[in-house]
């Protein structure tokens, strides 16, 4: 997803999508764009992990790629993916679309 924001912006934008998904931070590397928020309650606990990327590509373009994999997943077979659908959904509320 391409959005008119900085990068400040949609980090922001990101944590909010994190909380209103019902994701929480996990961990962060703010110098390769890299964040990466679970589902679990725990650091160890099973649960989808959903990680973003936020990529400048242009002044004020961010480019925000999610992607999420299931981390003992047996009792949630069939919701691959769902947190980072909401995710998605809700970074598409908060941030503009660029053209």
């Amino acid at each position: 997803m391409t959005f008119r924001a900085s990068s400040g912006e949609a980090v922001a934008a990101l944590e909010e999508a994190a909380r209103r998904a019902g994701m929480q931070h996990l961990s962060s590397d703010a110098a390769t764009g890299l964040f990466v928020f679970t589902a679990g309650r725990m650091v160890l606990a099973s649960g989808e992990k959903v990680t973003a990327q936020v990529r400048e590509v242009a002044a004020d373009t961010v480019q925000v790629t999610l992607s999420s994999n299931l981390q003992f997943g047996l009792g949630n077979i069939g919701r691959t993916g769902a947190a980072r659908d909401r995710m998605a959904e809700a970074i598409s509320q908060l941030l503009p679309a660029a053209s």
